[in-house]
């Protein structure tokens, strides 16, 4: 065995070695953390419903799987409802800094993340077959959440994002 394999070996041992300790370590805070529905309204361009399932993963990651449904309203002829679905996930900078600050930042939490799935919408006006052939899209969207932890637990939070409704607002509830 050559002095240059050995020394590749004796890195790798050495950094999963780091790398279990920390996860150790942090492990206890990080496993604290639950899994939540997002339930809330949501408005931009027009009304509507959004339902998010967010669990947590590697301590500072969440995967997401979402639901929205937005109507804008138009005249008799002009209106649509949107209905989306989007997989994805984010980061939890607030937790990230708790992590490399160990410390609790309280009550606050903010995620950055991104979004991916079908969508749909359906017009109230008269289609061609041009215009039915665009109602599907792959949507992506990017957004950002706070979220606030009250001192009797509840959670809520709101969330800027691309796909409509673009303004989100609701409480979380913890699984």
């Amino acid at each position: 065995m050559g002095a240059g394999r050995i020394l590749r070996e004796m890195i790798t041992h050495t950094v999963r070695l780091l790398l279990l300790s920390a996860f150790v370590a942090m492990g206890s805070a990080a496993f604290a953390q639950q899994s939540r529905l997002l339930v809330g309204a949501g408005a931009l361009p027009g009304a509507g419903a959004f339902v998010s399932y967010s669990s947590p993963r590697l301590f500072i990651l969440t995967q997401e799987a979402s639901l929205y449904a937005d109507y804008t309203p138009g005249g008799e002829t002009d209106g649509r409802v949107l209905a989306s679905l989007g997989v994805g996930g984010s980061v939890q900078l607030i937790r990230l800094v708790e992590l490399i600050r160990n410390d609790d930042a309280g009550p606050l939490g903010v995620d950055v993340g991104l979004r991916i799935g079908p969508s749909f919408y359906f017009a109230f006006n008269e289609q061609t077959g041009e215009d039915e052939a665009r109602s599907f899209r792959v949507q992506f969207d990017p957004f950002v959440r706070g979220m606030y932890r009250t001192s009797g637990g509840t959670v809520f939070f709101s969330e800027l994002g691309a796909t409509a409704p673009g303004l989100r607002a609701g409480v979380a509830l913890g699984l």
